[in-house]
């Protein structure tokens, strides 16, 4: 994958742009070099990718910033950040936002703006995917340990203590694996060893309840025996009761028609009565109704009257609406003529005053326009002058800074060279050159040593031997057996063999005690040799470093002189008309012997160069401050002057626009008056109309009294009238009714003859005493059916709980079986997790071994081609402990320079790049800072070759260094304006 562009709104130092769309950069496959000055936004194009891209927030020390504080522009409540990225032949743009922005993270397809993945979550998955990532988790960790190191960063992880950088490396190495999964399966062991202790529970449980249900199949034989005695006497009852039933059903149906006719007799009465109760009912309504259409023929003609005063009543109410209408229009009228007639007034006035104060207005403004004409022709005059007298100090200025940047540039080159000299006049004397010819003696007396530690260990091996064979024949002698058949013998002496064993024992004895002493020569020998090769490897060293620092005198003699800061301080000297030539320095003669008084004579020359160079600025700086101050006042007089002459311009303008508002305002408010003029005559004529509009409503106030009158005294006879209008209209329905309520009288009363002849009948063919005793009968027979049932029930249940238990006793041995089986199960499986755990714990060790070897041979490659001395790589999988050995010996890695330092850490990040990222992207910030010239150009090729070797699709480089000018691929130059931010 390779970034093609970035478009950064409202992000840190990037604003809004032209359009509003924000600042849109363009990258190219390849190395890519974002330069600029500090504060101009490099950085954060780095930042801002692996946001977009890695979901990695900013980092300062070593801690993480909040991205809405520290991304976020100044004054701003959202910002955007967009990033085009290749991936296989496929460009896709990752949009994610800032603060309070409307958008989702999400990621479209460029061809056809197709949403291949939106929200976190699916957002991290696809971009881990796309970088090569196995856990989208780990997308932060990959770009700020591996992809992108922030700027000052690239040390600190070799610099860590043990436990810290087993922190660090173990992930990103991908081998604390190992120790999490060996972790992890510590649960799923103890998981397993708490279910097989389950399981013996659960089996032990069982193994109870089996032994209390041994007895089930007996009793369950017992149980289906006497069940079947019970089903016998159940039947027998049941027969019985079955007689006494037939009984007295047939006496239950006799009572039943008794009750029935009994029941019939008393509603049929019931029914008589109530008829009664209508029929009288109905003859009372026919009288009311007849009544009330007696009173409807007297009160007829009132209601009628009434009736015909409501309408007219009515007509009168609406002429009275309109008439009120009128008088309220009227009114309003009246009112808008007096408000017209004051506002036509209020308007003559107005427009009056206003053309008054035109005319003053104008008589002032010509007079102060014309002042103004002849000030400004005066000031246009010395314009010239002035700024030709400010741009001459300004370049004093500007020169005077350039001989100040070269003084402290002469600070920075002085101090270390003083300090060099100094540990270089020190180790001077130091160097020994009788040290190689020591130690050559000390390596021949150390060969002579072992050599006679040899033979001395041949002779009492011989001796220890021959002293183990004459014990062994001994003993064969003392059992009266022969040594040498193994058959039994009395040829052979036993107190000769002792008398030989007791002188082979001497014999071992002083041989032993001659190897002990030639051990403790060889051991002094060695000690010897240690030393004299510690004194050498010393002597190395200090070589190497004198050498160093020597080289570090000439490369700072070297870095003394100033193209610039000369030319500046010449045109000083010729424009100030003071201060002599400065000297040139004459340089150091080339020899291969280190002698201290040539450096010191240079880096004398080096100080008298800079106090010469001191003495000349003091007698400059103080010409070009007098002659700035007086450009300065003289610039700031003439701009108090323009901005008196712009403020009276302005305010003359202001005047004019006054001048030309107020006639405007005149003529509109002149307009206004006639306007208000022609609408108060129009008013005038419209009250006319409404008055005489209101002539014909004069006598409708008594019109209306008069008809109101009439309607109030005929109101008694038309309430009267439609009280009893309701009951007079119902008066045939009461007829109807009435005959209605006398005929069904007469057919309930035939009803209640017939059911009282059925009563007598069914009197007297029912007997409640004979009832009374096949009841009790039936009683009897049922009882003891229940009796019986009940028995039979509880042998059932007996039966059912003993076959219950015989099918609970073979389940739980079918149980029992199935557990000793998952017991056996969870044995094995345990003892396959206790080795996988074994064996991931031995594994991280070997594969980190592994990892750690490649990672140093390829970082050993890449810092040879960077610096000059060649160095050999061992990092330790262990602690990741880094140490590099050259000729001067091996040094930890916080015991090199700082130089060299950056120099190891840019070589290890590239190798881990190169063997652990797939992503095909990186991004360096300031990858040359602390290192000097010829580091610079040296790890310019370096990342060059790497990038070739590791066959990256894209590099970005954030650095100004013009070591990478023929480097790289394509070039972006940042510049910052504070009004509009960062520019391309």
């Amino acid at each position: 994958m390779w970034v093609q562009g970035v478009r950064l709104k409202n992000i840190k130092s990037y604003g809004e742009g032209d359009n509003g769309q924000g600042i849109s950069i363009q990258l190219e496959p390849g190395i890519n070099q974002i330069a600029g000055k500090n504060g101009t936004g490099k950085s954060t194009l780095i930042e801002a990718i692996g946001y977009a891209l890695f979901d990695a927030e900013p980092v300062r020390g070593n801690a993480r910033i909040a991205k809405n504080t520290y991304l976020l522009r100044n004054g701003s409540k959202a910002g955007e950040v967009d990033v085009w990225v290749w991936h296989e032949d496929c460009l896709y743009r990752v949009e994610r936002d800032v603060g309070n922005g409307g958008r989702r993270w999400k990621v479209v397809r460029q061809d056809d703006d197709f949403i291949e993945a939106e929200g976190e979550k699916e957002v991290k998955d696809f971009l881990a995917n796309l970088a090569g990532v196995e856990s989208s988790e780990r997308l932060p960790e990959v770009y700020h340990s591996l992809l992108g190191v922030k700027q000052g960063r690239f040390t600190i992880p070799f610099d860590l203590k043990p436990s810290e950088a087993k922190n660090h490396f173990d992930p990103l190495l991908d081998v604390d694996i190992f120790r999490q999964c060996f972790e992890y399966l510590k649960g799923p062991c103890g998981e397993i060893r708490q279910e097989m202790a389950n399981q013996r529970a659960v089996i032990s449980g069982l193994e109870g309840q089996i032994a209390q249900l041994q007895d089930a199949s007996e009793k369950y034989e017992d149980a289906i025996k006497q069940n079947s005695s019970l089903e016998l006497l159940v039947a027998k009852c049941q027969e019985q009761l079955n007689q006494a039933a037939g009984q007295l059903e047939q006496y239950d149906a006799l009572m039943n028609t008794y009750q029935v006719a009994q029941l019939k007799v008393s509603e049929a009465r019931n029914r008589v009565v109530q008829s009664n109760t209508d029929v009288a009912n109905c003859a009372a309504r026919v009288e009311e109704a007849k009544q009330a259409s007696a009173i409807l023929l007297q009160n007829h003609a009132a209601f009628q009257a009434y009736i015909e005063l409501e309408k007219q009543i009515g007509e009168l109410e609406k002429d009275r609406l309109t008439r009120d209408q009128i008088q309220r229009t009227l009114a309003d009228g009246q009112r808008e003529e007096v408000g017209l007639a004051r506002d036509l007034e209020a308007k003559r006035l107005e427009g009056q005053r206003n053309r008054e104060k035109a005319t003053q207005k104008e008589q002032d403004y010509q007079t102060r326009l014309q002042q103004l004409k002849l000030q400004w022709e005066q000031f246009q005059a010395g314009e010239a002058a002035c700024q030709l007298a400010y741009k001459q100090a300004e370049e004093m200025r500007s020169n005077l800074a350039a001989v100040v940047e070269w003084l402290r540039g002469m600070s920075a080159v002085n101090k270390p060279a003083i300090e060099q000299l100094a540990d270089l006049e020190q180790l001077l004397p130091q160097l020994n050159g009788q040290i190689p010819e020591k130690l050559a003696r000390a390596k021949e007396e150390l060969a002579k040593a072992e050599i006679q530690e040899q033979q001395c260990r041949l002779d009492l091996e011989r001796t220890r031997q021959d002293k183990v064979v004459l014990e062994q024949q001994l003993a064969k002698l003392s059992g009266g057996q022969c040594p040498l058949l193994g058959t039994s013998c009395n040829q052979f002496d036993p107190s000769k063999a002792k008398v030989d064993l007791e002188n082979l024992t001497q014999k071992f004895q002083q041989a032993t005690k001659q190897h002990q002493e030639v051990i403790k020569q060889l051991a002094e020998a060695r000690r010897g040799v240690d030393h004299w090769l510690t004194m050498e490897k010393g002597q190395l060293e200090k070589q190497a470093r004198a050498s160093q620092l020597a080289k570090g005198i000439l490369v700072l003699y070297g870095q003394l002189e100033d193209v610039r800061g000369r030319t500046a301080a010449q045109a000083l000297a010729k424009t100030c008309q003071c201060g002599s030539e400065l000297p040139r320095l004459q340089g150091i003669a080339a020899t291969q012997e280190l002698v201290g008084v040539k450096y010191r004579a240079a880096v004398e020359e080096m100080k008298a160069f800079q106090v010469a160079l001191y003495k000349r600025f003091q007698e400059w700086q103080s010409v070009v401050e007098k002659g700035y101050r007086g450009a300065q006042d003289a610039l700031a007089q003439r701009v108090g002057q323009k901005k008196e002459l712009a403020g009276e311009e302005t305010a003359l303008k202001v005047i004019a626009e006054e001048i030309k508002g107020l006639l405007q305002t005149a003529t509109e408010t002149e307009q206004r008056a006639l306007q208000i003029d022609a609408q108060l005559n129009k008013v005038c004529q419209e009250i006319k109309i409404l008055q005489q509009q209101l002539e014909p409503f004069k006598e409708l106030d008594s019109k209306l009294a008069a008809a109101t009158g009439a309607k109030t005294n005929l109101l008694p006879g038309y309430t009267i009238y439609l009280q009893n209008q309701p009951v007079a209209e119902k008066q045939q329905t009461y007829l109807s009714k009435l005959q209605e309520s006398q005929d069904k009288l007469k057919e309930l009363q035939i009803e209640l003859a017939e059911w009282e002849q059925r009563f007598q009948q069914a009197e007297a063919a029912y007997s409640p005493v004979q009832h009374k005793e096949l009841k009790d009968t039936y009683a009897r027979a049922n009882l003891d059916l229940g009796e019986a049932t009940s028995k039979l029930a509880e042998a059932v249940r007996l039966v059912a709980e003993q076959q219950k238990r015989v099918k609970t006793l073979h389940g739980l041995l079918q149980q029992r079986e199935q557990e000793h089986k998952e017991l056996l199960r969870l044995q094995a499986q345990e003892s396959i997790l206790e080795k996988a755990r074994y064996i991931l714990k031995n594994a991280q060790e070997p594969v980190a071994r592994s990892l750690t070897n490649r990672v140093a041979s390829q970082a050993q490659i890449i810092y040879n081609t960077m610096s000059s001395e060649a160095a050999q790589f061992n990092w330790r999988s262990g602690d990741y402990n880094l140490s590099i050995t050259t000729v001067s010996g091996e040094k930890r890695f916080a015991s090199l320079s700082g130089g060299q330092q950056m120099k190891a850490a840019l070589a290890m990040q590239l190798a881990m790049v190169k063997e652990f990222s797939q992503a095909g992207f990186c991004a360096f910030d300031e990858p040359t800072y602390g290192l000097d010239v010829e580091s610079r150009n040296m790890l310019a090729e370096a990342i060059g070759k790497a990038q070739e070797e590791c066959k990256f699709e894209q590099l970005l480089l954030v650095s100004h260094d013009q070591a990478f000018d023929d480097k790289v691929e394509h070039a972006l130059k940042l510049q910052y304006s504070p009004m509009e931010g960062t520019l391309l």
